[in-house]
């Protein structure tokens, strides 16, 4: 019975759905609080640039880029029904101005066209991305050439101390996810630690 309730809450971490799934998100942001601050200080954004936010659960990233109060398009994609439904209610002005965008998509197959982005982010989500080659490949079509991917991890020891991380996590140590872009085809431009052996911002762009 413990087993399947850890179980449950492992998989609403990459699928939040309910209430649990709202709770859960919450929980995140405030775990997370590092790992956006190291987005928000390193994207550096620019005026008119378009952003893709894969992942975006109840949306707090997207919150904190629009109060940088800079003109951005923001595109955020998320798996999971119930959290496109809850950030829909509350983008409604940014929504209707067309600010941003909203969609329910995997980033192995989305809809946009090739070179469209300037950035795209995602905290959090690497571990659950089933087929990386196609999720890298998609990437690699939907980035700008001059645009940048930021992933932001945490790594397998970090994650080993969190007994539900043992249910539909793929755990990676930082070297590993580094030769995974470069096979990718992705090359490195930065590897931004934000707390030692715990968690990091990849920065990479395409390979050339």
């Amino acid at each position: 019975m413990f087993n399947k309730f850890i179980g449950f809450i492992g998989r609403n971490f990459r699928n939040p759905q309910g209430i649990v799934g709202v709770f859960m998100t919450k929980i995140m942001n405030i775990m997370n609080q590092r790992l956006y601050r190291a987005v928000l200080e390193n994207i550096n954004l620019e005026s008119n640039n378009v952003i893709l936010d894969i992942g975006f659960g109840n949306g707090y990233l997207i919150k904190q880029l629009f109060k940088k109060d800079i003109s951005i398009k923001i595109y955020s994609i998320e798996i999971s029904n119930d959290m496109v439904n809850k950030v829909l209610v509350k983008n409604e002005k940014n929504i209707k101005n067309g600010k941003l965008s909203l969609l329910l998509e995997n980033i192995e197959k989305t809809s946009f066209d090739n070179n469209i982005f300037d950035k795209i982010v995602t905290i959090n989500t690497f571990y659950f991305w089933a087929n990386l080659e196609k999720c890298f490949s998609e990437i690699k079509r939907i980035l700008k050439h001059n645009g940048i991917f930021f992933n932001v991890v945490y790594t397998k020891q970090f994650l080993d101390k969190i007994i539900c991380t043992n249910y539909g996590f793929m755990k990676y140590e930082i070297e590993e996810i580094v030769n995974i872009t470069k096979r990718n085809g992705m090359q490195i431009i930065e590897i931004i630690e934000i707390e030692k052996n715990k968690s990091y911002c990849i920065k990479s762009c395409l390979g050339k």
